[in-house]
């Protein structure tokens, strides 16, 4: 079997699996030299990527890895008794594209795949060549190629044709994975610690793994106290490369970089301006309410998406709902790569008690001056399906996707709080 190491870097598969996904040179090279690499129904090494005319054995390996997860790496060969133990990097050039082709082209429908190089040192133009499969909330995922149209999975040893029962048992696990993401950001409007007030809006952000796994965030965690742990995801969140706060620097409530977080029955949760702090003033400015599962699910509430000012305006904080989306799904990309998760997940985000609101970023622009666009729905809602690389890589530019069209319609698409500094 694979020896997993803290270095390396982990896929989990559909059934609580561990699948290895090298990240360097070193990495590999004292993988192989320790002689700890084996074929397994998760990793398959190959000398090279198939020669022309064979794209369909590639596409077979891909399908088959996709229905729980699993890592091709090409660049390794066999030594005498067939174990993968011996380096012969490939020719990097077209690589990877060849790869994504032969997946868009030859797999029905095509399954996300993740795919990088790693370059030798001593070369930079040859290395290896990973490409890690997630466990697919669509499979099965049907070959196409030569006219094959058949579903494959992985045993031990190899590539398997699934049989009949095996196709519908991944159908109904299709099925049972498929949720409606509208009743899971409704469960948690529900949810709300504050009842709805005329004078606020609130904010409502949720996330949940496509691919169930109650041991994630213990597997994230590892030997560090959770809030240790979620401190220091949180420390990342709340930096200037995450968001930058150019038009409201002094908005509240926010992330925090020290939290205590208390014990849930299925997770953990931190909260400010509850408890004392709220019997002492009322006051859902304040509020702010984060809570992680142990599947690695997420909700976050904040009571002051908008708030009235003193002349009875009510005033939409388009930078502060897109702050702490952004730094909401830079939490959680941090989580699910610390957890080896590397499959979607849901996102859900919904601000209610908007109806009659206007913008606060462009409140002293002449067009709202003198002429106010009031909101003319109480709630706005997006949902979404992200990887949890993009969550990890980008969670600026997943939030801009939930939150842009609000900030649109409340500034006449005259201000987008992501491109702002």
């Amino acid at each position: 079997m694979v020896i997993l190491t803290k270095t390396v870097s982990r896929i989990t598969g559909g059934t609580g699996s561990v699948v290895w996904v090298p990240r360097s040179e070193s990495e590999l090279v004292e993988v192989i030299q320790a002689e700890e690499l084996a074929e397994t129904a998760t990793f398959d090494a190959k000398v090279a990527l198939p020669k022309k005319g064979k794209s369909k054995d590639l596409a077979i390996d891909v399908a088959a890895m996709a229905n729980d997860g699993g890592t091709l790496l090409y660049g390794v060969d066999e030594d005498e008794q067939g174990r993968p133990i011996v380096p012969s990097p490939i020719d990097l050039s077209g690589a990877a594209e060849r790869v994504d082709r032969i997946v868009r082209s030859c797999i029905s429908e095509p399954p996300t795949v993740e795919i990088h190089s790693i370059p030798t040192a001593e070369n930079p133009a040859v290395g290896y060549l990973v490409v890690a499969v997630p466990p697919s909330p669509r499979a099965p995922h049907m070959v196409t190629v030569d006219k094959e149209h058949r579903y494959y999975g992985r045993s031990a040893t190899g590539n398997v044709r699934l049989s009949e029962g095996e196709v519908a048992r991944l159908y109904e696990r299709r099925r049972s994975w498929e949720v409606d993401r509208e009743v899971i950001l409704n469960e948690a409007i529900a949810r709300a610690p504050l009842e709805p007030r005329d004078d606020f809006a609130y904010l409502h952000l949720v996330a949940r793994p496509v691919v169930p796994d109650e041991g994630l965030l213990d597997r994230a965690k590892g030997d560090q106290h959770v809030a240790q742990f979620l401190n220091s995801l949180f420390t990342v969140a709340v930096s200037e490369e995450v968001f930058s706060r150019s038009n409201a620097k002094s908005y509240y409530p926010d992330l925090s970089e020290d939290n205590t977080f208390d014990r849930r029955s299925d997770g953990w949760v931190t909260s400010q301006g509850l408890g004392v702090e709220w019997q002492n003033y009322e006051d859902p400015k304040l509020v702010l309410e984060f809570e992680i599962g142990l599947d690695g699910s997420a909700r976050l509430f904040c009571g002051r998406a908008a708030d009235r000012d003193r002349g009875g305006l009510l005033l939409i904080l388009e930078d502060l709902v897109a702050g702490l989306t952004a730094r909401f799904l830079c939490v959680l990309g941090s989580l699910y790569a610390s957890g080896s998760y590397h499959g979607p997940a849901d996102v859900g985000l919904a601000v209610t008690g908007l109806r009659g609101g206007i913008t606060y970023a462009l409140r002293n622009h002449p067009r709202f001056q003198f002429s106010p666009s009031p909101f003319d729905k109480d709630k706005y809602s997006r949902t979404g399906r992200f990887m949890a690389s993009m969550l990890k890589n980008d969670p600026r530019g997943c939030a801009r996707k939930l939150v842009l069209p609000l900030a649109q319609a409340t500034t006449q698409e005259l201000y987008d709080p992501f491109a702002q500094g």
